[in-house]
């Protein structure tokens, strides 16, 4: 899909084209609306530089129980001897 947008909006913002995309893609992960795989393509910065970007903003990173029992599984398998 591509999202056009009028460039009298994009100029009211004060952002170029790059940190309005970054923004877009933090408030949707902000708002649990897309993961952080998607906001690091959105934002076209990669999920590494997109969690660092996450970070810098203070921006907690969405944790599920589904992802935390995964951890906590990986973590245990590697304690047994």
């Amino acid at each position: 899909m591509l999202l056009e947008l009028d460039d009298t909006i994009i100029d009211r913002t004060g952002l170029t084209p790059d940190e309005l995309r970054l923004e877009l893609a933090l408030q949707l992960y902000r708002d649990e609306k897309i993961s952080m795989g998607q906001g690091g393509r959105l934002s076209g910065l990669g999920v590494i530089r997109f969690q660092q970007e996450l970070g810098k903003r203070r921006i907690y990173i969405h944790f599920t129980e589904e992802e935390l029992q995964h951890d906590i599984d990986a973590l245990e398998h590697y304690r047994q001897p």
